[in-house]
């Protein structure tokens, strides 16, 4: 749509905007000293799947991988967060408008699409999905919205601006569950 590659339009448009500059695609060489390694639990306690300076966001890689996660900070994922409970603005100017921000975070799934069998059981109970978005859909956590990253990553947006952010470098799996659950439960907006 843009007639550039991902990486640029996500550099050109949002990441310069919003003051991320350690945030891409993959880490550059020169900065492999600050990508930790990732893990995931094994029987044992931890396993490292990818080594500290290492590992598939190591460097440019051989293909193109616009279709990946990114690679960022917490600042840098603050900056992102905060921009997102601002409205959609950065210092009072709009980086996304509010009709896009209303379609992130707001439940886009229709009724009828939310079978049992359509994600895993309980899913639905409470909670929706917008443009990219968890949303939770009902009790005291309603118009709260966020992410859960494969690789641990977790944050939260409430209605009234609190945000929550948890870096772990570990697989989300069932030994996960309890940290993310405590870390989920850690503000509840007022109704």
């Amino acid at each position: 749509m843009t007639g550039r590659p991902l990486d640029e339009h996500l550099t050109q448009d949002l990441f310069d905007r919003l003051g991320m500059t350690e945030t891409a695609l993959w880490v550059p060489e020169s900065k492999l000293d600050r990508l930790p390694a990732a893990y995931r639990d094994g029987e044992d306690g931890l396993v490292e799947t990818e080594p500290a300076g290492g590992g598939f966001y190591a460097g440019p890689p051989p293909f193109d991988v616009s279709h990946g996660e990114l690679v960022s900070t917490v600042g840098d994922y603050y900056r992102f967060v905060r921009m997102l409970a601002d409205g959609g603005r950065v210092k009072g100017e709009p980086v996304i408008s509010a009709d896009h921000l209303r379609q992130l975070t707001s439940d886009q799934v229709a009724a009828a699409c939310k079978t049992p069998d359509s994600f895993f059981p309980g899913f639905w109970d409470g909670s929706g999905w917008g443009f990219g978005l968890g949303v939770t859909t009902e009790g005291p956590q309603r118009g709260r919205y966020g992410w859960s990253g494969g690789q641990g990553t977790n944050f939260f947006v409430d209605r009234d601006g609190t945000i929550g952010i948890l870096l772990t470098q570990v697989e989300l799996g069932a030994s996960m569950e309890p940290l993310i659950d405590e870390f989920q439960g850690l503000h509840t907006s007022s109704l």
